[in-house]
């Protein structure tokens, strides 16, 4: 009948997309497995070569040998302590791995773990990305498409093929769960748990990469966004407080500590989200102290000014007078060079590698496709119907885009972002071209109904009135 027709297709629409999903996430890791496939389980590259390396030393020897390990036979004659100056969450990851596997008896190579992991990994940011675009649109064919389109992304295939065992293979998923985690966490005032999630997840993503600075600015510039459009609440405070200090400490106390250091409190190009940490506290404290006071808004705006006047000259005073001189630190060579055009790091090494100059307009179209003529349009959905997550996606692809601009190896940033404005857009086309072809056999009114069923009486023609003879 027709409430089984009915019944069947709402069972139809979500068994078709989780077919896709699971069918995105399979090509993810085929499509990954072509070098495999065609040379063998081997590693390939200068860099995933030293990595793989590293994780040989760290599965032989423990973490403590890890961390302690002056490399002899790299960078000769110097060498290299590889503890301070290699981010162990990789290694980390495939010693991990490694041991599961022995664990319940499918024990593998470590060589093949390291071959295969990218692929696994490959699909997991494909998946957290259609979750991303799932709290931006709350769509879930946009969360479908999201995850299709990630998974054969070239952009981020390019750091994901199997064999290719370097930082940015594991980096992307991690960056991408911790940006999905943050926006899960500003659904509602129910959300928190998902901050503390974010902040190991932000954790992972600093052992794992040094792009885990993108992440921090990322989170720390939407948080401020959002006050500065007036979407602020006590579920921001609570979500970036919970996630700021879970963050900060596995940055600082994590598997990297001896290459993070102090730096989210030394750093220029950190203290920017430490900063945003603070006048939460201040503005917080503000909204607390007005409630009780019950302060209408000129008042509340007067208190507002005064706490953060004290707290900027409590401040001022902290870094001319207590803090030691070069506490603060400049911003690094490398990242000053994405703001000043043709600024050089002075390091030969940095400056001669191809993927650390400015990108080339061609490369879009060559790691992007048809996503870079659809993503304007996708990116155009998020200004409708306000919400946390889509002035999270606006702010991410605006500042991706400007970054990636400014040097090749970037472009691996902004992948996740133009696979969910190319699934915003498409998700809105088909279900436009859906409506529309079939507005035609929507049933009529009731009303309309019995009155089209009616037939309409006939009028008799005017009658002429006679005409006087002649």
């Amino acid at each position: 009948g027709p409430q089984g027709q009915m019944s069947a297709q709402r069972l139809l629409i979500p068994t078709l997309r989780a077919l896709l999903i699971a069918f995105a996430l399979f090509e993810a890791v085929n499509i990954r497995l072509y070098a495999v496939r065609t040379y063998g389980r081997v590693i390939h590259e200068f860099d995933p070569w030293f990595n793989f390396r590293a994780a040989e030393y760290m599965v032989a020897h423990g973490w403590g040998a890890f961390q302690a390990w002056y490399d002899h036979e790299v960078w000769y004659p110097l060498g290299r302590h590889v503890g301070s100056t290699t981010y162990p969450g990789l290694q980390l990851t495939a010693w991990g791995v490694h041991s599961a596997l022995a664990a319940v008896g499918r024990p593998a190579s470590l060589n093949d773990v390291c071959v295969f992991l990218p692929a696994g990994f490959g699909a997991l940011a494909a998946g957290f990305t259609g979750l991303l675009a799932w709290e931006v649109t709350r769509k879930p064919n946009a969360a479908a498409l999201a995850t299709a389109i990630m998974a054969i992304h070239p952009g981020h295939l390019m750091r994901s093929i199997a064999g290719g065992f370097d930082n940015e293979s594991i980096a992307v998923a991690a960056m991408v769960s911790t940006f999905y985690l943050w926006v899960r966490a500003l659904r509602s005032d129910a959300s928190w748990p998902a901050a503390l999630l974010c902040g190991v997840s932000y954790s992972y993503m600093v052992a794992a990469w040094g792009g885990y600075v993108f992440v921090l600015n990322m989170i720390g510039i939407h948080a401020a966004a959002l006050v500065l459009v007036g979407r602020y609440s006590a579920r921001l405070w609570r979500a970036y407080s919970l996630w700021w200090l879970v963050g900060t400490a596995g940055a600082v106390f994590g598997p990297a500590r001896y290459l993070v250091g102090w730096q989210p409190f030394q750093s220029l190009e950190q203290l920017g989200p430490t900063a945003v940490f603070a006048a939460l506290q201040l503005w917080q404290l503000s909204e607390v102290m007005a409630d009780r006071r019950r302060l209408d808004a000129t008042e509340t705006l007067k208190l507002r000014l005064r706490l953060f006047g004290y707290a900027a000259a409590a401040a001022a005073v902290a870094v001319a007078v207590v803090l030691p001189e070069g506490f603060i630190g400049p911003m690094s060579a490398r990242v000053r060079s994405l703001f000043i055009k043709h600024t050089k790091t002075g390091n030969p090494l940095v400056d001669s590698v191809a993927e650390h100059q400015a990108t080339p307009p061609m490369l879009y179209w060559h790691y992007f496709h048809f996503t870079l003529f659809v993503m304007p349009l996708g990116l155009g959905t998020a200004f409708f119907g306000k919400s946390d997550a889509k002035l999270f996606l606006i702010v991410y692809t605006i500042v991706g885009f400007y970054f990636s601009a400014k040097m090749v190896r970037l472009l691996l940033l902004i992948s996740p972002a133009t696979s969910v404005c190319a699934a915003a857009c498409l998700d809105s086309l088909i279900a436009f071209n859906i409506e529309a072809l079939t507005a035609d056999d929507q049933p009529p009114v009731e009303g309309e109904e019995e009155e089209a069923e009616q037939p309409r009486a006939i009028s008799p023609p005017p009658q002429q009135p006679p005409q006087p003879p002649q």
